[in-house]
């Protein structure tokens, strides 16, 4: 039975995998460098701002934690986005469901688990229209232009924990960038004398990574965990026969988790990545010059609030990133306020999370106000 449970879990998993992104239109900003920088998070971490990300077994951030994970495990994440996108006179509004993250783990023995997960890496999901006007044969002529890119970088991971002893857990995992996007252009004209056209342009991605993590608890209100991750160069091929390697960023998080009071905690966490070495690299294909980035996080979670006799953790927190990849010269910043709660079901074996992350994101004059719901499910056989 519990074979046949973790296969039916796995299939499920690959089916959000197929059907990663439905059709819509993600951030403006997307279509600056590389993309978007997604935020692959289980939806207890999003509740929480990010900050018990390191600390959460369902969030592929630090391997280490899989060691939670006391019997097999699947779990998934959707998030459904609102955006709302201005700069001065021009403005638009957007909307995106997809499904960020996905995973399944098994202990193997008493002190060792192994997990194959996937999540989004980097968002090139966007659509733009504009027009202008153009002197051809001697005639003023309006041409608007359609353009649409859909897809971006998924990270897949195979994972494993080891509980060294009993307050230290530590874990490496093997990564594989994945993923193509979908540009297209559909040029119309104003004068039928001039034949619309359009063109399509795929472009494939690949890399590789390793990423250690260790989790120590120090006492026993008190925890740390940090992860490091190295990643190889981006190889990008495209349909048109234009290639590109693209250095990618080492990425470090620590993170410190206080908890006085048994089933509630605070955390803070902190992480940088090394975008400016993919400077040269966009500076090359004609991009802006991207630099490294902090991001900082806090929040709270509480076990200790019941409705109706269940138990319901409640959660929330503030975030606060630097976005790598710069608008016309101008550093695009992220804030937002997260909360959530969750619900437990069949004696722990099963729970549903709720995310709410709402903000925005500001480069110079431009803004764009966001909220992001996310749904989370996890299944211990």
């Amino acid at each position: 039975m519990r074979r046949r449970t973790i296969l039916a879990l796995a299939c499920a998993a690959a089916a959000l995998a197929s059907a990663r992104r439905a059709p819509a239109d993600d951030s403006v900003f997307g279509i600056r460098g590389l993309g978007l920088l997604s935020r692959p998070l289980s939806a207890r971490a999003a509740g929480t701002g990010g900050a018990f990300a390191l600390f959460d077994a369902a969030t592929a951030l630090n391997p280490s934690t899989l060691g939670l994970f006391r019997s097999p495990a699947g779990w998934a994440a959707s998030a459904s986005s609102w955006w709302r996108y201005s700069d001065g006179p021009a403005g638009a509004s957007l909307s995106s469901t997809r499904f960020p993250l996905f995973g399944f783990a098994s202990p193997v023995g008493h002190r060792l688990t192994l997990s194959f997960s996937a999540g989004d890496y980097l968002d090139r999901t966007w659509a733009v229209q504009t027009s202008k006007d153009s002197v051809l044969r001697g005639d003023t002529v309006t041409f608007e232009d359609d353009a649409r890119s859909q897809g971006g970088v998924t990270d897949l991971r195979l994972g494993a924990a080891y509980a060294l002893t009993r307050s230290l857990l530590v874990g490496v995992g093997l990564h594989a960038l994945s993923g193509s996007t979908r540009r297209s252009v559909e040029r119309s004209f104003s004068n039928a004398n001039y034949t619309s056209y359009g063109d399509l342009v795929v472009t494939d991605f690949s890399g590789l990574g390793v990423s250690l993590g260790a989790q120590m608890r120090l006492s026993r209100w008190l925890a740390l965990a940090a992860t490091a991750r190295v990643n190889s160069r981006l190889e990008a091929t495209a349909t048109n026969g234009a290639s590109a390697r693209i250095a990618m960023p080492a990425e470090l998080t620590a993170g410190l988790i206080y908890a006085p009071v048994v089933g509630s905690g605070i955390a803070v966490s902190l992480g940088y990545q090394t975008w400016a070495r993919s400077a040269d690299d966009l500076a090359a294909a004609e991009q802006e010059r991207s630099r490294s980035v902090w991001s900082l996080s806090v929040g709270a979670e509480s076990e200790n609030v019941r409705l109706l006799g269940r138990r319901v953790p409640v959660r929330v927190g503030y975030r606060w990133r630097q976005l790598p990849f710069p608008v016309n010269g101008a550093a695009l910043d992220e804030r937002a306020l997260s909360g959530g709660f969750g619900l437990v079901f069949s004696d722990g074996r099963a729970s549903v999370d709720l995310g709410v992350d709402s903000g925005r994101r500001t480069a110079g004059a431009a803004t764009e106000r966001f909220t992001t719901v996310f749904v989370g499910v996890t299944v211990r056989p």
